[in-house]
């Protein structure tokens, strides 16, 4: 079922589902041993980890928001056995038990291009694939599109070239760095897991809210060291995050996550020993 909404003063942020499937668990967690990881992320006898991937659907003044697209329900035979992909689980059931039509959404704004990401963003029909939201404002760093584009990166296999060609001739605004989307919502310029990957946070009258995106990709990932393999860049994401756990403790903050098994949202308390801590919200 869809989560409840979160309601931030003038803006109102839904989790959404937009697909489930399984990852390597070491891929996850990088350099740290599976004895730890094990214990916080029991794996299946494939040594894969539950990966949610979460979206987030904001109703502010004027607009609707879709901030990630999930893995979409496009998967060959072999990808789906290989990621264990829940065929239950998608994007557009998620939006129809928000009761929401895809034609409704002014702005589709994507951390960066992964398949797990943005792959929601197209449809298969008779006619092939088409894209889900023709109507909408497609945001995302100018240097992510670029380098999808080029293959530049070395998870190319993360993009999908075919689907980024079905989306090239959508309204694109690609921003270069941290800028305003929306008066609500903003986006900042991380880097971390892609060279230009961003976070999105949402601003409300009474409370903010952050999406980190895969630089922070679930409360297991606060521990500094817990960064997953697939990032580009993995000194730029321990940098990153630790300034944005402290940033989200000290101005109290929620965070939102994007592949945390536990729960789409949190805000963090800091330990004895000044690490940080997920929680669930007050109130």
């Amino acid at each position: 079922m869809t989560a409840a909404a979160l309601d931030l003063g003038g803006a109102e942020v839904r989790p959404l589902l937009g697909g489930r499937m399984r990852l390597d668990g070491g891929a996850m967690f990088g350099v740290v041993p599976r004895a730890l990881w094990e214990r916080a992320c029991p794996p299946d006898d494939r040594h894969r980890i539950d990966n949610p991937c979460r979206c987030l659907l904001v109703r502010c003044r004027g607009a609707l928001v879709l901030v990630d697209t999930g893995c979409g329900d496009r998967f060959d035979e072999r990808s789906r056995e290989i990621f264990a992909v829940d065929p239950g689980v998608t994007l557009l059931g998620a939006l129809r038990e928000a009761a929401v039509a895809p034609a409704e959404i002014t702005h589709v704004v994507l951390t960066h291009l992964h398949f797990d990401h943005a792959a929601g963003a197209l449809t298969r029909d008779d006619g092939g694939i088409r894209p889900l939201f023709p109507e909408a404002v497609h945001v995302v760093q100018r240097g992510e599109w670029e380098d999808a584009r080029e293959g530049v990166s070395i998870m190319r296999s993360s993009y999908a070239p075919d689907d980024l060609e079905a989306l090239a001739d959508l309204r694109w605004e690609l921003v270069e760095g941290d800028g305003s989307i929306l008066p609500q919502v903003s986006v900042q310029a991380t880097g971390g897991h892609t060279g230009h990957h961003q976070a999105v946070w949402v601003h409300g009258d009474h409370r903010r809210l952050v999406f980190p995106g895969d630089v922070l990709p679930s409360r297991h990932h606060l521990s500094p060291y817990w960064i997953m393999a697939y990032d580009m860049f993995p000194h730029d994401t321990l940098t990153v995050k630790r300034s944005l756990a402290r940033q989200v403790h000290e101005e109290g903050c929620v965070v939102a996550w994007d592949h945390d098994p536990h729960g789409p949202f949190s805000r963090l308390v800091r330990g004895e020993r000044g690490e940080y801590r997920a929680a669930a919200l007050e109130g």
